[in-house]
């Protein structure tokens, strides 16, 4: 009997399974608040200016300048001193700066360590090392999380992000800083991608796409609460090392009421540790049933048996043993689609023997064939659809990142814009899985980056006030908030087409390769806001170049609405042209 098959029979919903989806799906929104409040804790648009030479006023010191026709007082250079007169000279700031919004306790990292003016550029850095960390840890929590199991990996992650985030608090010297931000960024894939990956493996293909969709809900919650959470602690330091104390009083909850996934110790041939558990769910539901759930595993069972969630979420996906072919989850049919890492290889048929020794069953796998990310360049298909996968994920990952970056260097007050930008991501779960169901894959996902595009192109060139001196600020946020829902819709929609497109034997090479090089944008995505100081307009104007490149470039992909996933090689590189039709 295979694991769903199992859970049919078990249920889904006893208060042992709800216990252990609440809290993997809290360790997601703990390791969202520490992933996107870099947006705030990092903030590139604090307001400073040079602190005057004394006996001298900010107002004497400070000249202005022009910035999109209006003049402003410039925030790195002040008129020089010498033998104590003033001077018309303009020089660099002489005497440090001043930041206005200390006065009322708020600080963040730019004003601890004066990364402002030309040191501004290692703010950036410092937020892209924080990216470039969540590179790295997808790959190497994703690989822990296959040899060691989901829960300690999870476990582990949950607890060093307490105490690297709360180190991150009492940090003063910026090298350091760097090194504890990149560490943060490796750990943190342990609570969302493991802990996402955790939650859907609990539920059957009919039911898989419900619970992905609440665990994204838990990850939306997450990302609201940031503004909420900086606005009662203005003072950065207490703000990190609050968010990362808060972790911890759900480790003795990980500890005494979560449980290892089933599907990854049946793979393991861990059986005995399952059917404990199995046990305890049915007890917990007063479910009957005669003898073991598990009761062997032979050799024409293997295939069932070892059905694992690395082969049904494009996190990890695997095939079934023994040539069976497999059947991945994908959002809009019957589930979600997730990025993850790539282990760089792929068995396309696994011959399984089985070995008993000493009552305990072990499952031997002799791969016949793999596959690497160099196959999915040797065919012209594949090299198309490889190529458009990858720079969707890089465009709509510069977009989404980067607009929670910008969201503080809009017009009004930055907590409240970010938090409506994250508020807008809740609608947009429920509108895609409608969306696609009416007009497919191609089409929506065309008319997201497009909108994109234009909306991106309206933020960067509206100004703050016009001419008769109307203020435009709530017209700005509120095409932010929408620009922000069709950059997240897009976002969804290109999980989905990535798993797609992709081969069975290819697809975990295929789409966590896609994911790495989506990472890269999120790395890159401050270098670009930065460009707001060069001109204002810069960084969305850029959003909407890659946005309207990404939009004609879906035209190419073929349209796999109610078409089977492509298995093999050869169905891979044979998936051309388009169906019409709704799911």
């Amino acid at each position: 009997m295979d694991v769903d098959s199992i859970l049919e029979v078990v249920g889904l919903y006893s208060r042992v399974q709800v216990h252990n989806f609440v809290i993997f799906s809290l360790s997601v929104s703990l390791g969202i608040i520490q992933l996107t409040s870099v947006a705030i804790t990092i903030d590139q648009s604090v307001e400073h200016y040079c602190k005057p030479s004394p006996g001298f006023t900010a107002n004497q010191t400070t000249p202005f300048v022009d910035k999109n026709g209006r003049q402003v007082p410039d925030s790195c250079h002040m008129f020089d001193v010498r033998n104590g007169s003033l001077t018309e000279n303009i020089t660099n700031c002489q005497n440090g700066w001043v930041y206005p919004g200390a006065d009322h306790g708020e600080t963040n990292v730019l004003t601890d360590l004066d990364l402002v003016c030309d040191r501004s550029i290692l703010a950036s850095t410092l937020m892209s090392l924080h990216f470039a960390g969540t590179l790295v840890g997808a790959y190497v929590t994703g690989q822990a999380a296959d040899i060691f199991g989901r829960r300690p990996v999870a476990v582990s992650c949950l607890a060093l992000t307490s105490i690297i985030g709360a180190a991150i608090s009492f940090t003063w010297n910026l090298e350091l800083m760097m090194a504890l931000r990149f560490l943060l960024g490796i750990v943190l894939p342990g609570n969302t991608i493991i802990g996402y990956n955790r939650c859907v493996e609990m539920f059957t293909p009919k039911t898989r796409l419900v619970g992905s969709m609440t665990n994204h809900y838990f990850a939306t919650f997450g990302l609201v609460m940031v503004a909420p959470i900086a606005v009662l602690l203005p003072n950065w330091r207490h703000f990190q090392l609050a968010v990362s104390l808060g972790c911890l009083p759900l480790l003795p909850l990980h500890w005494f009421f979560s449980y290892e996934a089933l599907r990854w110790l049946v793979q393991k041939g861990r059986l005995d540790e399952a059917e404990d558990i199995l046990q305890k769910i049915a007890k917990s539901k007063n479910v009957k049933h005669e003898g073991r759930f598990l009761l062997h595993v032979s050799k024409d069972d293997v295939p069932l048996a070892l059905r694992s969630p690395d082969e049904e979420t494009p996190d990890n996906v695997s095939e079934q043993v023994n040539g069976n072919e497999s059947a991945p989850f994908v959002s809009g049919q019957e589930g979600k689609t997730q990025n993850g890492p790539t282990t760089g290889l792929w068995r396309e048929k696994v011959t399984s023997d089985v070995e008993d020794k000493g009552g305990k069953r072990t499952v031997l796998e002799k791969p016949d064939r793999r596959y690497n990310i160099l196959d999915l360049f040797k065919t012209r298909a594949l090299i198309k659809h490889t190529t458009i996968v990858y720079y969707m994920w890089f465009s709509v990952c510069i977009m989404y990142f980067g607009l929670l970056v910008y969201a503080t260097s809009l017009t009004g007050n930055k907590y409240l814009n970010f938090f409506l930008l994250a508020l807008v991501e809740a609608p947009v779960y429920c509108h895609d899985y409608f969306v696609v169901r009416r007009f497919g894959r191609r089409r929506p996902i065309a008319f997201f980056f497009l909108a994109s595009a234009v909306l991106c192109i309206l933020i960067g060139f509206l100004p703050e006030k016009t001419a008769d001196g109307t203020d435009l600020t709530v017209l700005i946020v509120v095409v932010a908030m929408i620009g922000k829902f069709y950059v997240n819709a897009a976002y969804e929609l290109t999980m989905l087409v990535g798993a797609e497109v992709f081969p069975t034997v290819l697809r975990n090479v295929g789409q966590g390769s896609a994911v790495t090089v989506g990472r890269v944008g999120s790395i890159v995505a401050p270098f670009i806001i930065y460009l707001k100081d060069v001109a204002s307009f810069l960084p969305m104007t850029m959003f909407a170049s890659l946005s309207l490149v990404a939009c004609l470039s879906v035209l190419l992909l073929p349209e796999t609405t109610n078409r089977p996933l492509p298995e093999t090689y050869e169905d891979g590189s044979k998936l051309t042209g388009s169906t019409k039709g709704s799911l």
